[in-house]
């Protein structure tokens, strides 16, 4: 089992921590081909996207739907790199991956993209179920979780990763005030960072994390991820 102390000090500083090398590549290409049938599959409409919640919007499915196509242990790659031990660290207690609340995602190269994708905007995972008053000020507290992002090839260079603002939140920003432009006056422009990943690479980040989609015109490739939550353990 690693020693992740770093990233967990990291992680707590910072909002978000780079785990190099975390995760099987070999179990992480047969999930990539798993994934990529798995979205020919909804392209095709041969799949129930009711059922795993696919949206042409963000382009993500339940991980679950990896089910169908072959994928027996959805829990491998965090089983082997120990990243629940880490998570149970992070968050003071027990923790549970829920799958039922994990995802794949597809992020389009602009030129490929299709007419209703939309990359994500600026957000935080916990704001996963609360409910915004129209009010700006007026937002409640963020639900206890933790992301870990698993990309499923290189990203940073041609292909979409993600973009945080670095630095520890310990609540919510209304949607109102998480446009780029107001997000860029209100932090330091040395906050705002891509980690540039590869194959077996993570991200681990903390529920009040800022983050989003990065892309630029000149990207070529699209990019596949999962996308796993840890939650407290209930009871």
């Amino acid at each position: 089992m690693r020693d992740w102390s770093t990233a967990a000090e990291q992680l707590r500083e910072e909002g978000v921590a780079v785990l190099r090398h975390a995760f099987p590549v070999d179990v992480l290409i047969r999930l990539k081909r798993v994934a990529e049938v798995c979205f020919e599959a909804i392209a095709r409409g041969q799949l129930d996207a009711g059922k795993y919640r696919f949206t042409p919007f963000s382009h993500s499915v339940l991980i679950e739907a990896l089910h169908e196509f072959g994928a027996d242990d959805l829990m491998v790659p965090l089983r082997i790199s120990g990243i629940d031990k880490l998570a149970a660290d992070v968050m003071g207690g027990e923790v549970e991956c829920r799958l039922a609340e994990s995802w794949a995602r597809k992020r389009f190269a602009p030129s490929n993209a299709p007419r209703r994708f939309r990359p994500n905007s600026w957000h935080q995972d916990g704001g996963l179920g609360v409910r915004y008053d129209a009010d700006a000020g007026a937002v409640g507290p963020m639900t206890r979780l933790l992301t870990c992002w698993i990309p499923l090839r290189d990203c940073g260079g041609q292909c979409p990763g993600l973009e945080f603002v670095r630095g520890k939140l310990d609540g919510l920003l209304h949607y109102k005030d998480l446009d780029d432009a107001g997000l860029r006056q209100r932090f330091a422009t040395e906050l705002f960072w891509v980690p540039e990943v590869k194959l077996g690479d993570g991200l681990l980040f903390l529920n009040g994390s800022l983050h989003r989609t990065h892309v630029r015109p000149e990207m070529s490739a699209d990019r596949l991820s999962l996308e796993y939550r840890f939650f407290p353990l209930a009871g």
